[in-house]
Order: C-alpha cells, then structure tokens, then sequence
C-alpha cells in the first residue's frame, strides 16, 4: 500500500507541475507555503516554464528554481511578490558568454596560470545591469568568485567563497539616497553594475558610464572619496610616453585613472616588466613600485 500511495503523490504532483519543497538554508518547515502575491509575479515574469519547485530562504524570500531556453534559473522574490533576482546556470561553458566577457576573463592571472573555471552564473537584478559571475579553483589555492560587468571588467574578486556558494548576497536592499544623489548627478545616464558596503563601513559603487568601468567611493557617511576609472590600454600620448621613458620596452597591461578630491592621475600596471607607475595626467611620474 505504502508504493501505491508514493506513486499517487507523485501523479499529483506530475499534474500540478509545481513543486513546494523548504531549503536547507530555512528553518526546515515540511512545506515552503508561497503566497499568491508571488506565485502571480513569477507567472507574469516567466509565463509557464513547466515544471517549477520552491524554496523558501533566509530573509523571507521565496526562490523559484526551473529550467527556461535549455538552463537552469533560479529567480527570488520577496514576501509581497517584488522580484529581487534572477541566477541563470552557465554550468562551466565559456564559450557561451558574451564575447566581452569571455575576453576579460581570458585576460586575468587566473585564465594564463590555468585555473580551472568551476561554475558560471548570470545574474539579473532590477535596476542593476546584468553581471557574470566565474567562480575558478586550483590545487593548493584558494577558490575565488571572479565578477565581471558586461563591458568585461573584473570589477570584485572575492576570495574564499567556495565552489556551488549562493548568490544571495547579490540582492541589493537599496543604494542610500545621499550615494544615489551623487551618481544620478555626476553620472548621469550610468546603467549601475553593483553597489556594496564593505566591512569598515566604506560604499563602493560599480557603474557603466560612456563605455567604461568606473568605481566610486564614499565614506560610511556617504561623503565622497574617489573615482576610478577603467581605461584598460587606451591611456592618453603623454602618459604612454611617461611610460615608456621610465620604463623602456615596458607594455602597458591595464591603466585606471583616479581622481580625488586633491589629485588625479593615472595609475598604471606594466607587464615585462612588472611594475606599476603612476602618472599624472601632464606625464609626470611620480611613484614606481
């Protein structure tokens, strides 16, 4: 009788195509209860994929897990049916991912040293511009979660973090209307990439602002510190020629310009050989290191 009944139970929930499972991650109720709210938004957001099970996750999130153009998402909502994220599975498929990102990644310490890319995800969120995140390993070394914006830039390298870890983190509660002020101003028209408050209190901000990369950041009192800039290997005739006077035969790998609120300059990695500079926007070197 005990067969019969599993096989019933699984008919029924063949039929309903929706599953209710909890998360580990929970508080191990038996079943996550969705609300209508939520139920509601997924089904305008996605339509019916099929076959849908739910998690419930800590901060009262309500996690849709299905399968939609041949991968496997994962989409968060909140209580009230608000929309918070959407994690899309690349498995360890490079090749599958914009050309500028794979660019970018192929451009890193972790793709010449061959490390091996362990998971990939594609994270969606509202108001923030779609981000890649490349998670590698490598014997005897620590894991790393390698995010990269869609211009290609290795914009966070968090290290630790370990293969399979969640992306919850990502879900953004909101930019502090003093730091949004200052973007929407200074940055007008900039498609917002993340937004994060480090462990002593200091906001970063990554944007996309006329083609490039650009982090800013503010104190704990959303005061602001500086801007950087990614300009990658284009660098202005009087820093490349700074360059190659302090350093002959030296090549350019990556160049970011900063700005504070007392100066401006560009700092710059050479590789062959590996040093970095630091050039004022009038071709002064005035630090090598």
């Amino acid at each position: 009788m005990k067969k019969w009944k599993w096989i019933g139970m699984a008919m029924a929930c063949a039929v309903g195509m929706v599953a209710f499972t909890s998360c580990d991650d929970d508080d191990n109720d038996d079943y996550a209860r969705v609300p209508d709210a939520v139920t509601a938004a997924f089904s305008h957001q996605y339509g019916n994929p099929g076959y849908v099970e739910w998690d419930s996750e800590r901060g009262g999130y309500y996690v849709a897990e299905f399968r939609k153009d041949g991968r496997d998402h994962e989409a968060w909502y909140t209580h009230a049916g608000l929309w918070a994220m959407t994690e899309v599975d690349y498995g360890r498929s490079l090749a599958d991912l914009p050309q500028a990102v794979q660019s970018g990644y192929a451009a890193t310490a972790y793709a010449l040293d061959a490390w091996t890319v362990d998971d990939i995800d594609e994270i969606q969120r509202p108001d923030y511009e779609t981000v890649y995140k490349i998670e590698v390993e490598k014997r005897g070394q620590a894991d790393h979660d390698l995010y990269f914006d869609l211009g290609g830039t290795l914009y966070r390298d968090v290290e630790g973090s370990g293969s399979g870890s969640g992306n919850g983190g990502m879900i953004q509660q909101g930019m502090p209307a003093e730091v949004k002020a200052y973007v929407d101003s200074a940055f007008a028209g900039a498609a917002v990439v993340d937004f994060d408050i480090e462990d002593n209190g200091m906001i970063e901000v990554d944007l996309r602002h006329g083609g490039k990369s650009v982090e800013v950041l503010f104190t704990a009192a959303y005061e602001w510190v500086m801007t950087k800039t990614d300009c990658s290997r284009d660098v202005p005739a009087l820093v490349a020629d700074a360059v190659r006077q302090a350093l002959p035969g030296a090549r350019i790998d990556d160049c970011d310009y900063v700005q504070t609120a007392t100066e401006s300059y560009y700092l710059v990695d050479t590789d062959n050989p590996d040093r970095d500079l630091r050039v004022t926007p009038d071709g002064q070197v005035t630090q090598a290191w």
